[in-house]
């Protein structure tokens, strides 16, 4: 990009220099008037052209925007089922979603709930009954778990 200033600025001074020396020419020969004419008329030109060129451009960009939007409603049509889909599969989430809640519920209600209450039940009666046939002290788990981790302890020992 640097180069292309340089270069730039460079054409612009050579054709300044052409300019300046053709303007001094015309003076000395004493014709700059018909170089004035010949100046115009070619500036004139190139403001013609270039205003053709811009109207063409204008008509090409205003060609492109119609393109572009009729290439663009079929996308949005696309995109707004897309949404409708992902709105609709979202509703059947969250339908699933409360489905399995409830079933979990009732699981715990009528399956999980009565079996607890029914093991505990019978490690009650367990208690009860280890506190009347033995020597009417309650043992806690934490000792009972000991006693087994002291009896595992041993039997380790002695396989050594």
């Amino acid at each position: 990009m640097e180069r292309a200033w340089r270069m730039a600025i460079i054409i612009a001074v050579i054709v300044m220099i052409l300019l300046l020396i053709g303007f001094i020419l015309a003076a000395v020969f004493n014709v700059l008037l018909d170089v004035l004419y010949i100046f115009l008329i070619v500036l004139a030109t190139i403001t013609i052209i270039s205003t053709v060129y811009l109207i063409l451009s204008l008509m090409l960009l205003i060609q492109t925007i119609t393109t572009v939007r009729d290439e663009l409603r079929p996308l949005l049509v696309s995109v707004n089922q897309t949404a409708d889909i992902v709105k609709d599969t979202a509703k059947s989430a969250s339908q699933t979603a409360t489905t399995i809640s409830s079933t979990a519920q009732l699981t715990t209600e009528f399956v999980l709930d009565p079996s607890i209450r029914a093991t505990s039940a019978i490690i009650a009666g367990q208690q009860i009954i280890s506190v009347f046939l033995r020597r009417g002290r309650v043992r806690s788990r934490s000792e009972i778990r000991r006693r087994q981790q002291m009896e595992a302890m041993k039997a380790g020992m002695e396989g050594e």
